[in-house]
């Protein structure tokens, strides 16, 4: 906060005034600084709010090393705190305005989710059927979870557990939190900067019916500051008059509050001559004040932060609508590109695209269902109709994430396991124009519903729209490695599921004509499968030999492709040997979705080698119930098939 300083402080003082100046700031109180605004009996007033927040979910933010909307951003905050995208059924943009302009108003607010049963019972915090607390909870146990997460964040990280590791979650967010409270603290007036002597509001060009002023009202008069106490060093600290006296104390209160709030995580005016960076309107304050635009962004949130409170639609509205056209104008090329997508990426968000192909995916399998019980082919027309009606959203939300980002969207698990569920879905398509048998329409809505669903849990925890890490810092190889791997993935699950339907088919005693189908099917997948795996992992090996200087290293990863493509080319020399036959190649392929799964994120469990890019927690135990309930299926079909056959 030097630059703030020196700019208001940049006086021709003696050294009486200046040990006079230091002299309060050392022996003043500490000040308890408000988290909204109070008025003199302290009292919290509640605020009136605004309608529409479209204006404000436009607004930019650099977070993450992306420029994003606001409303993007606290959507994804809301996630992280809560699990859930709303707050009592709000926008996640309307209960992040309240906690910028009124952040008392949602300290009650039960946002914080504490998956843990043991954590708040240590908190002292009563059992929450819904397992979230409000900020006002924990705020009373905060010394307790300070200690509780000191503990926890002292224990290297590949030793934290579960319980360590939701600590100190918990503790990051009440954090992150509180820090998000005071990013406007500087708009509104406060008893701090109280200006009793109409005189030295007239010099100041105050309102001389006003009081309270905010710690931004004060900053911007820093001229006339510096001209009112000029001859102040003259004289001694008794000889100062009632003016000299509030000025004194004014610097001494902006001096404290300058110390008191600075790099809040808000990154919302980007720094004049730096256009990629950029800073909280705090921290705007400090480092850049000098320049007029800079002022006038601070000031139009202030303004609107003002509307907010007062209930101003209007106003809220026009100095947004300022504040973008003043922006504009300080932004390079390139953010200038990225907010013209925001209206897509808000789209995305508020259209759910993901959540409607699912269901779509679900009600194709719901009507092979009702096949069995209604005569007629409707079923069969309808649940082509809504896997198509699924699919459309789904490649459309892919496209928009491509647009967005500007690269293929296979950057994270979470845009593996969408990217993934298409290829099914596109193969599942495929096999029903061919086969007209129900079985690429079962395929399609069985591998676009577990994945989709798969997927839904990693957007759980946050931002799907990140920047790239940086072993996949390159949109060429991310277009061919990582999406022919990926498509290999999809092909391998899709010849998986078949392997599953072969043997419940064998298990039920289906007609040889109905096996051979799903069989040569399951074969041709599977093929296909091998095909881009084996040419992915190589294409990989290329990446990995411009990249780091070999073309392979036995890291995890590249050991997870390589099982995916042994496996299935020893499931091909196995049957060309007679060794298996079909029942052994359809238990190999659903063994080989074992394989996948594990190269897939399974390897990210050892969270070692350089491809260690989605290390993800807490899915060990998920893996290993997946494995053993493929095992137990395994065990029950073809002990049924060979019982029905011995018979």
């Amino acid at each position: 906060m030097k630059r703030l300083i020196y700019y208001i402080y940049s006086l021709p003082l003696a050294g009486r005034v200046r040990e006079g100046v230091f002299f309060v700031l050392l022996m003043a109180a500490p000040l308890a600084l408000a988290q909204a605004i109070c008025p003199l009996n302290g009292q919290p007033l509640k605020a009136k709010g605004v309608k529409s927040y479209q204006t404000l979910g436009q607004m930019p933010v650099l977070d993450n090393g992306r420029v994003k909307p606001l409303d993007t951003y606290a959507r994804n905050l809301l996630i992280q705190f809560s699990g859930k995208d709303t707050y009592e059924r709000r926008p996640a943009i309307a209960w992040f305005a309240a906690l910028l302009f009124a952040p008392e108003g949602t300290k009650a607010d039960k946002v914080f989710l504490i998956n843990h049963q043991d954590i708040p019972a240590a908190l002292g915090l009563g059992p929450d059927a819904h397992r979230r607390y409000s900020f006002q909870q924990i705020e009373k146990a905060y010394p307790k979870l300070l200690e509780l997460a000191q503990a926890a964040q002292n224990i290297p990280e590949k030793e934290r557990g579960i319980v360590e590791m939701e600590i100190i979650r918990v503790f990051e967010n009440a954090r992150l939190y509180a820090k998000l409270s005071q990013e406007f603290l500087f708009a509104f007036a406060h008893e701090d900067f109280t200006i009793e002597d109409k005189y030295t509001a007239g010099y100041l060009h105050l309102p001389p019916d006003q009081s309270q002023f905010s710690f931004l009202d004060i900053a911007l008069r820093a001229g006339d500051i510096r001209a009112a106490i000029a001859d102040v060093d003259q004289k001694d600290r008794g000889q100062w008059t009632m003016a000299e006296r509030q000025t004194v104390q004014l610097l001494s209160n902006l001096f404290h509050w300058s110390l008191n709030y600075k790099n809040l995580p808000l990154a919302l005016v980007p720094q004049s001559g730096h256009p990629n960076t950029w800073l909280s309107p705090w921290d705007a304050i400090a480092k850049d004040f000098t320049k007029t635009s800079t002022r006038q962004l601070v000031d139009l949130w202030r303004n609107m932060a003002v509307a907010y409170w007062n209930g101003e639609q209007l106003e809220f509205d026009m100095a947004g609508q300022a504040y973008l056209e003043i922006l504009h104008g300080r932004l390079s090329s390139g953010d200038i590109k990225k907010i013209n997508k925001f209206p897509l990426e808000l789209a995305y968000h508020g259209w759910r695209p993901f959540l409607l192909a699912k269901i779509f995916y679900m009600f194709a399998l719901a009507f092979f269902v009702g096949s069995f019980i209604f005569a007629g082919r409707w079923c069969y027309a309808c649940a082509w109709a809504v896997i198509i009606a699924g699919f459309i959203p789904h490649l459309s939300a892919l496209a928009a994430r491509i647009i967005i980002m500007g690269r293929p969207p296979v950057s994270s698990l979470y845009e593996t396991f969408v990217f993934v569920a298409l290829i099914t879905v596109v193969l599942g398509i495929l096999i029903e124009r061919f086969n007209k048998q129900w079985l690429g329409l079962v395929v399609a809505g069985i591998s676009g519903t577990v994945l989709l669903f798969i997927a839904s849990k990693y957007s759980a925890e946050g931002d799907t729209l990140k920047m790239l890490v940086a072993v996949l810092n390159s949109n060429f190889w991310l277009a061919t490695h990582v999406t022919t791997i990926t498509m290999g993935y999809g092909a391998a699950c899709v010849a998986g599921i078949l392997g599953h339907i072969w043997l419940v088919q064998a298990a039920l005693n289906k007609k040889q004509e109905v096996l051979s189908n799903t069989y040569a099917v399951m074969m041709g997948i599977l093929g296909l499968a091998l095909t881009l795996t084996f040419l992915g992992t190589n294409l990989g090996g290329i990446w990995a030999d411009q990249s780091w200087g070999r073309f392979w290293g036995w890291d995890p990863k590249e050991n997870g492709a390589l099982m995916i493509v042994l496996w299935s080319a020893m499931l091909f020399h196995a049957r060309i040997a007679k060794m298996i036959g079909p029942v052994g190649m359809a238990a190999g392929t659903v063994l080989g979705m074992v394989v996948v799964m594990w190269a897939w994120f399974g390897v990210n469990l050892l969270n070692i080698g350089l491809h260690s890019y989605g290390f993800t927690s807490g899915v060990a135990n998920t893996l290993l119930a997946y494995v053993v309930c493929e095992i137990i299926f395994l065990a029950v079909t073809i002990k049924v098939y060979d019982l029905r056959h011995k018979s």
